[in-house]
């Protein structure tokens, strides 16, 4: 057994970590040295030759957050304090270190963080040297921004834990790269200056992502930073801010231009304004920043770009769509909530109930009737609940054996008709409430429908299109509308739209609302506004007819609805679009032959999802395409179609006003006024720069009426 033990434990010995394990304690020991790094860099900076206060703020925030890299950056501040000032400094500093504990040592003394932060800041400064008034204002001063820097970084560690960044990130960026810099100072190889390197690419990365303005504060940053530290450049902040700002200008228009602008920025401030005594020293430095620059990849720069609107917006463009479907989603959700049906009481139960208190159990015969024949009693009371619904009980409704036994039949009578009407009462509220229920579902549905297609549709591209070249167009488009109110009317119920969507593309559409006069008006007017809108917004027609048809659904709970006739043309690529919704064929003619277009889908604001089938069709110059509604078609002949496609081969070419205004006058004909309101929309194609004038709706003229004509054989 001994030996069986001193084999497991050498079995357990000779076990060798995980390849997990060994992969995270090469990344723990990667993460200390870059820590240390880091620190030897922040243990150089300084401020007028002393200690600066960026070390000691960096170590206050690590060891309650990141205590296993404590130590890494305190031995490298230590050995980069002793290089760059002295090892007074570094004693004063380690001594300091040892008081970096006690805030976070007992629950409740974390406000000794603040007075640590100040104090050592200012204990660095002085450590060495001698203290007068001066000394000890500064020191103070320097106390003091030591604490608004730790309390400016305590709020952005917080919004990086939660995955979230804003401007005041981006500050907090480059003070970070700023103290880098100023660490860096205290490093010199021949010429080359690694401060003036990282403070290079810092104002190029300036200067591309913020223009001229963004370039010329990253310059005065840095120009500020070493002149702070003691040890700045010759000529002082100017040379740098005139360089950034040289740079900001060539970047815009290309932002590999941007070094040429920094290096020529600072050759103009020099033969201009002042020869700074380092000129060798900012040639070579920052002419190796800007060949450092030039080999960053374009993608890199599009993703900074990306990355600095993510901090100044908080959101990146392409969340959009994602935010959009996880609040579609919510909505779905709120509307299953509504699906859930609760139980419901039997009326027999709470009749039986409301007569047996009130009137059996006052009555003398309850033992008898409840007790010794309760299955008679009360199949005796059920039965009264099989009566026709909405009229009252009498006595002779009772059963006959139940007449016979109950000597209260009248008591019995009227405390049933009571329950039954509280019961009916209850079963319209209990019907008023499931329909608000299933309006609530079918509203938040269709909301959550629309609001998921739009994010479809941001996906897809079909938003709007920036930066596309824009082509000549090869079409041009003439409309003319005729409108006419039914018989006796005032207010004609159809409306009418054309949208210009760019210099492309052309919105031709016709609604006619339910019924006639204001209230259809008012339907079809409401359908072609918010469908302007949407299409002005850069929705594609099928996702805007499908938001026009919720918005009518949402709007009340009564049956209002509207057709719509919408025709796209691509100016450019020749092409049109047709999505009909209930509405009446659409007549295109060529050369004197009439094509019908129809379509068999419901109007809008009827059923929860609309059906919507886009017809695709070319067009050439000379093409006429002609959009009516019902009352164009009802107001004539039952082959009415048949009577509009003989006219259109029949009637000569003309403005397209006027012949609309023709074809509503003959196919109304000598009824003067039809039944329904009528409109016509006469749509001309032309070739480019053919049209007289730019796409617009004519107002109607008088109506003079042509009386009907008989028409030709159509051509077969």
């Amino acid at each position: 057994m001994a030996g069986t033990l001193s084999m497991n434990m050498q079995g357990v010995g000779a076990r060798e970590p995980s390849p997990k394990a060994q992969s995270h304690k090469k990344d723990i020991r990667k993460i200390q040295l870059m820590m240390a790094l880091v620190g030897l860099v922040l243990g150089q900076a300084m401020i007028f030759h002393r200690a600066a206060p960026f070390l000691w703020i960096v170590l206050v925030l690590v060891w309650p957050r990141w205590r296993s890299v404590f130590g890494a950056v305190l031995i490298g501040g230590l050995i980069g304090t002793v290089l760059g000032i002295n090892w007074i400094s570094s004693v004063a500093l380690l001594g300091l270190a040892l008081a970096i504990p006690m805030p976070w040592h007992r629950t409740g003394r974390g406000w000794m963080q603040w007075p640590l932060v100040g104090l050592g800041a200012g204990g660095l400064y002085l450590a060495g040297r001698g203290v007068n008034s001066f000394e000890a204002i500064m020191a103070g001063l320097i106390g003091m921004g030591a604490i608004l820097l730790y309390w400016a970084a305590l709020r952005q560690i917080h919004v990086w834990d939660t995955g979230q960044g804003n401007q005041a990130t981006l500050v907090m960026g480059l003070a970070a790269t700023g103290s880098l810099i100023a660490g860096l100072e205290g490093w010199m190889f021949g010429p080359f200056s690694p401060s003036l390197i990282v403070g290079g690419l810092l104002i190029l990365g300036a200067a591309v992502l913020n223009g001229p303005a963004g370039g010329a504060v990253a310059g005065a940053t840095l120009g500020f930073t070493l002149a702070v530290r003691g040890s700045g450049p010759g000529g002082g902040l100017g040379i740098l801010v005139v360089g950034g700002f040289l740079a900001g200008i060539l970047a815009s228009r290309q932002w590999r231009l941007a070094p040429v602008g920094l290096i020529a920025g600072i050759v103009l401030y020099a033969v201009m304004v002042r020869l700074p005594h380092q000129m060798t020293m900012l040639w070579v430095s920052l002419g190796v920043a800007g060949v450092l620059f030039q080999a960053l990849p374009g993608s890199f720069v599009t993703a900074a770009r990306l990355w600095v609107q993510v901090l100044v917006t908080g959101e990146r463009p392409d969340q959009l769509p994602a935010r959009m479907e996880q609040i579609a989603g919510v909505m779905k959700e709120m509307a299953h909530a509504f699906q859930i049906e609760e139980e419901e009481t039997g009326q027999e139960t709470s009749l039986v109930e409301v007569v047996v208190g009130q009137v059996c159990r006052k009555c003398s015969l309850y033992r008898s009737c409840w007790e010794d024949e309760f299955y008679r009693s009360y199949r005796g009371l059920l039965d009264l609940t099989n009566q026709p619904t909405g009229e009252l009980l009498s006595v002779a409704d009772l059963s006959r054996d139940l007449q016979k036994r109950c000597i209260r039949p009248d008591a019995v009578v009227q405390a049933a008709n009571v329950a039954l009407g509280k019961e009916r009462e209850r079963a319209r509220y209990r019907l008023r409430v499931k329909e608000s229920r299933a309006l609530a579902e079918r509203q938040l549905g269709g909301l959550a429908s629309l609001i998921q297609e739009m994010a479809q549709d941001l996906n897809s591209g079909h938003m709007p299109r920036a930066g596309v070249r824009v082509v000549e167009p090869a079409l041009d488009c003439e409309v003319g509308v005729a409108k006419r109110p039914r018989r006796g009317g005032i207010v004609t119920g159809d409306s009418e739209m054309v949208c210009e969507l760019g210099k492309d593309r052309v919105v031709f559409a016709l609604s006619d609302g339910m019924g006639v006069g204001p209230r259809a008006a008012w339907e079809s007017g409401t359908a072609v506004a918010l469908l302007e809108q949407l299409l002005k917004a850069g929705f594609n027609q099928v996702l805007a007819v499908r938001a026009v048809n919720t918005t009518l659904l949402l709007r009340s709970v009564e049956d209002h609805f509207a057709t719509l006739d919408l025709l796209m043309v691509d100016r450019v690529g020749k092409g049109a679009e047709m999505v009909k919704v209930a509405a009446a064929p659409t007549f295109l003619c060529r050369n004197r032959r009439v094509e019908i277009i129809r379509s068999h889908a419901v109007p809008v604001g009827i059923l929860q999802e609309v059906h919507v089938e886009p017809v695709y069709h070319t067009l050439d110059p000379g093409d006429l395409i002609v959009m009516v509604t019902d009352g164009v078609l009802e107001g004539a002949d039952a082959h009415a179609e048949e009577t509009l496609s003989k006219l259109l081969q029949e009637m000569p070419t003309a403005n397209p006003q006027v012949m609309a205004e023709t074809i509503l006058s003959y196919m109304l004909g000598h009824d003067q006024d039809g039944r329904d309101d009528a409109a016509v929309m006469v749509v001309q194609i032309k070739g480019h720069r053919q049209a007289s004038r730019i796409p617009s709706i004519s107002e109607p003229r008088e109506w003079q009426h042509i009386p009907p004509v008989p028409l030709k054989a159509s051509r077969r």
